[in-house]
């Protein structure tokens, strides 16, 4: 991505005026406006998965069409694009790696991390590119636990282990105490684990895309339960969250309310080939009609 393009996306896409003026001023500041800003024009999803038939041959032309575009995509395409973006900006970015708790994938997610941001080695968390809100930059300057951080829905906490690990925890509920992953702070508060990452491990983007290859191309292959095509999309609507999700032999919305409660029902394939192409119209008819003609949803 060039510098020219970078700056015309965020005038254009993120409606951000005059980014070199504000980086000049207020880093943090532009910083935060990108995080958020991109959180709310660009789905995260593997929707792209479906509408591209040589996966494995993907190379960062193709991730800056799809992003340039506002096509959106999962970790692997959005951090990504996001450390080219704000590199152009001249922010210092670099790659690191997690998981997700419970997915049997050790490296299956990306993530951004912006040094000397505030000061000479400081470390901030960058990482629009996951389906839960986090709309800002987190700084690590903490020594065990962060401050609590609300976004949207979310009440979100931080904690750094041994071994370079930080997890990335969500407020839990009463239902899920007796769950697995769950953590206690140091007021006996109960968290449950999102992501785990490795700070001291700084990693390349190109690996992450042949796994994602390998991993969709399998999903193709085998349309049963609980992939059956569409597996997520996830995008905010105003302060609330929507999910998409396939469950089984059929398709969830879920919309998760800013006081954190949530409203969720089935849709029908026809409903969502609708909703799709009424509401976002960087995917064009022809590309939506392809993917929904291999979904196995009623």
């Amino acid at each position: 991505m060039t510098r020219d393009e970078a700056l015309h996306f965020m005038k254009t896409r993120l409606n951000i005026p005059d980014p070199e003026t504000q980086f000049a001023e207020d880093k943090v500041g532009l910083l935060n406006r990108v995080i958020e800003r991109l959180k709310k024009t660009t789905p995260f999803t593997n929707l792209h998965n479906f509408m591209t038939t040589q996966l494995w041959d993907l190379d960062e032309y193709d991730l800056k069409r799809h992003m340039l575009s506002g096509e959106g995509g999962p970790c692997t395409w959005i951090n990504p694009f996001t450390k080219a973006l704000l590199e152009r900006l001249g922010y210092k970015v670099h790659h690191i790696c997690g998981y997700n708790p419970g997915v049997p994938i050790w490296d299956n997610h990306i993530s951004t991390i912006v040094e000397d941001l505030t000061h000479p080695g400081s470390l901030h968390l960058v990482d629009p590119g996951t389906r839960r809100p986090l709309n800002a930059a987190i700084p690590l300057d903490f020594e065990k636990e962060s401050p609590e951080y609300r976004f949207n829905f979310l009440t979100s906490k931080f904690f750094k282990e041994k071994g370079g690990r930080l997890i990335w925890c969500a407020r839990a509920s009463t239902m899920t105490l007796n769950g697995k992953y769950i953590m206690y702070d140091a007021e006996g508060k109960a968290w449950k684990k999102q992501l785990v990452y490795f700070m001291d491990e700084r990693r390349n983007w190109y690996p992450f895309i042949r796994i994602n290859a390998e991993f969709y191309r399998a999903v193709k292959d085998n349309m049963t339960p609980p992939f059956n095509g569409l597996v997520f999309f996830a995008y905010i609507d105003g302060d609330s969250i929507i999910n998409v999700l396939a469950y089984g032999d059929s398709i969830v919305k879920q919309l998760y309310k800013p006081d954190g409660s949530l409203e969720q029902g089935t849709i029908s394939k026809q409903e969502l080939l609708r909703f799709f192409k009424e509401r976002f119209p960087q995917y064009s008819n022809a590309a939506l009609d392809e993917v929904f003609s291999i979904c196995p949803f009623s």
